[in-house]
């Protein structure tokens, strides 16, 4: 099981875990729930740089997080089939996992690179 931390977006803002093919995503503010979601209900999946990711709405707590970040750490975008949407940030390994995950789950050619949008 690898760690990932969720920054912002559609989820509450936490720890969450990525398995072989699958995400457990804090499900509620005190994250006594948590909600799996399946790889291949991920439609877009894109690294997210420090730039765009200070310009989102989120708590000065997060932004030392996303400027202090160790140099293995890598931001990432996901939008699942539902419409919802995450920022995360893991490390490089675990961000490699995900992608052959949802590569390998879906026919979606995904974009490693930072996104403008």
């Amino acid at each position: 099981m690898s760690k990932l931390t969720i920054l912002a977006g559609d989820f509450p803002v936490g720890a969450g875990r990525f398995t072989i093919r699958n995400f457990t995503l804090p499900g509620d503010e005190n994250h006594y729930l948590c909600e799996t979601v399946a790889a291949n209900q991920i439609t877009a999946l894109n690294n997210a740089t420090e730039k765009l990711l200070l310009l989102l709405d989120i708590s000065d707590s997060t932004k030392e997080f996303i400027k202090n970040a160790k140099r293995d750490q890598t931001f990432f975008m996901a939008k699942l089939k539902d419409g919802r949407r995450f920022v995360a940030s893991t490390d490089d390994r675990t961000f490699n996992k995900i992608v052959q995950a949802v590569q390998r789950e879906t026919d979606i050619p995904l974009d490693k690179t930072p996104s403008a949008a």
